[in-house]
């Protein structure tokens, strides 16, 4: 969660990758150049996160005293309950944000919902400041109310000890369903320094409930680097990020997938390898890890290890689908014209031991933002499996009909759309759809189930200005179908989501709003019913100010 761009691949280890390059589908008519720079290039610069310099002034801070400009947001539903006001920095005074957000429906019981995001309201002492941490927002009514319970031992704000008292935050939440009210919950644990050098320390964990999500064991361990089992630091070239996870619904089996991002003895960045690992016993122990894609060593041209954001499935048979954005490249410099990056689709015949790889399509990543926009965007994929027929629906979101500058390739305006593709056996994939409006749309989420799809994301479709973000979603029977979906509205009032996270350039100008989490999500439950989950910039109205909290609502889809 702390890259400036995050991008991962899931890799096997030496002679066990075997990769096959599916024939990519056509790109958009008239619009082939790829315009931003390749992952590799993305991935190589880190992003430093500034003080947070009480003198600066966060957006949120100019609504104290006022009255909520915003009406009351039913039937969306506001998740958090017993937000906490932040006391110190830029946003004192403010209530807490929650970004980045995540959402499972309980297979066999529709009404158990489990959410979660990046959650702001903890004080981290030892950093003077409220930082990221886990929570789950729980349902047992189809999502109407909520309970919300902090992830434990994750962190020393959360409790943690051993080497978690090292970790100041946490983040990159995902929730997924196994059988009998199993519900995991994986995330990336970080601390915000390394002192003696090297990469700051991470771990990706699981933790578990086997109460529907109302209490939490701790942390199950998959990676961990740069820090010893005292909580004392230790020097590591590597920092593990964004996880993913995927749940067998008929036994006690779980995948984590994440990127590894490796570097050498001078913190020069090599690669990011999407990883692997597996449990098969509800998430107790987990294997070691497995690399997805080929190495560079004898590279010949193809999917590179310069990759981030998987996002796995389990099918039926047992068969494990992983979607990545990973770099194509002729050789391992990554520089030739005709190089480029794609949604990738890994598959597995044999529980995550090996791959073979099939490129779904270019991938036209954004530039920085949106035209007008100061938050991070991404380009990353998400995966759905329907059970029913057994097909699989992959969605992200590209600037592939953004305007450029014919001489100095620069961004003039965005228009960002999802993107969608399916597949029946993961191999051959059908020729992309473009879903979305003449505004921007980014962030896309994916649900299937009894041969409906929905896609959900935000866009600015809806706001005169072209500036402020809404919540939409399409649903169809079936992905061909999609293209004649009529993109429906969510939330109830376009919002301004620059009211939270600020950072100043370098020529000391303050920029609002440079983060509102790194994805969005939708699930789907056995009564057909949808559940979007998205970053919202309202706050409470009503009872706080405007501020980012995690927001959701229930939407019967059509039989």
């Amino acid at each position: 969660m702390r890259r400036s761009a995050v991008l991962g691949v899931i890799g096997l280890i030496g002679s066990l990758a075997l990769v096959t390059l599916g024939t990519p589908a056509s790109a958009a008519p008239g619009n082939t150049a790829v315009h931003n720079p390749l992952l590799k290039e993305a991935l190589a610069e880190e992003e430093q996160e500034g003080t947070d310099d009480p003198a600066q002034s966060a957006l949120c801070q100019s609504y104290l005293g006022h009255p909520n400009p915003y009406g009351n947001p039913a039937p969306n539903v506001d998740q958090i309950v017993g937000d906490t006001v932040v006391t110190v920095g830029s946003q004192a005074g403010c209530s807490s944000a929650q970004n980045e957000t995540t959402i499972a429906v309980n297979p066999r019981n529709p009404n158990n919902i489990v959410a979660g995001a990046n959650d702001y309201r903890l004080f981290n002492a030892r950093e003077n400041r409220n930082d990221s941490s886990s929570f789950a927002y729980t349902s047992f009514n189809g999502g109407r109310t909520w309970t919300n319970v902090v992830i434990p031992g994750l962190t020393i704000a959360a409790g943690g000890t051993g080497a978690f008292s090292w970790f100041d935050g946490s983040g990159d939440p995902v929730v997924a369903f196994g059988p009998n009210n199993t519900v995991y919950f994986a995330s990336i644990v970080f601390s915000r320094s390394a002192p003696l050098g090297g990469q700051d320390a991470t771990a990706i964990v699981v933790n578990v409930s086997h109460d529907g999500g109302l209490h939490w064991g701790g942390p199950h361990v998959v990676a961990m680097d740069g820090v010893n089992s005292d909580g004392t630091p230790a020097v590591t070239h590597i920092f593990n990020d964004k996880p993913w996870m995927a749940a067998d619904p008929s036994n006690g089996r779980v995948y984590v997938s994440w990127t590894k991002f490796t570097y050498d003895t001078d913190d020069n960045y090599l690669e990011s390898p999407i990883m692997l690992s597996a449990s098969v016993d509800f998430g107790a122990h987990f294997g070691a890890p497995v690399r997805i894609p080929p190495s560079l060593d004898g590279f010949h041209g193809g999917i590179t290890p310069f990759d981030q954001g998987s996002n796995p499935q389990v099918g039926n048979d047992g068969r494990l689908y992983v979607a990545y954005e990973a770099s194509v490249c002729a050789t391992a410099a990554c520089d030739a014209a005709g190089d480029r990056d794609a949604t990738v689709v890994a598959t597995s015949t044999d529980h995550g031991r090996t791959f073979r790889h099939a490129i779904v399509d270019t991938n036209y990543d954004f530039p920085d933002t949106l035209t007008g926009e100061n938050f991070r965007l991404n380009s990353y994929p998400q995966l759905a499996y329907d059970r029913l027929n057994e097909k699989l629906t992959v969605v992200w979101s590209d600037d592939r009909n953004g305007l450029y500058n014919a001489a100095t390739g620069a961004s003039v305006k965005t228009n960002g759309d999802n993107v969608v593709s399916s597949s029946g056996n993961g191999k051959s994939w059908s020729r992309p759809l473009v879903i979305g409006t003449p505004q921007d749309e980014f962030f896309s989420a994916v649900a299937a189930r009894d041969g409906k799809v929905a896609i959900a994301s935000y866009t600015r479709h809806y706001d005169r200005n072209g500036i402020n973000l809404d919540y939409a979603y399409w649903a169809a029977s079936g992905t061909q179908s999609l293209s004649r979906a009529a993109t429906q509205r969510i939330t109830t009032a376009s919002q301004n989501p620059q009211v939270q996270f600020l950072a100043v350039d370098p020529d000391g100008t303050e920029v609002q709003g440079v983060f509102i989490g790194d994805y969005s999500a939708v699930a789907i439950g056995n009564d057909l019913r949808i559940h979007p989950c998205w970053t919202d910039f309202r706050g409470r109205p009503g009872v706080n100010t405007p501020n980012q909290d995690a927001y959701t609502q229930s939407i019967q889809l059509r039989h």
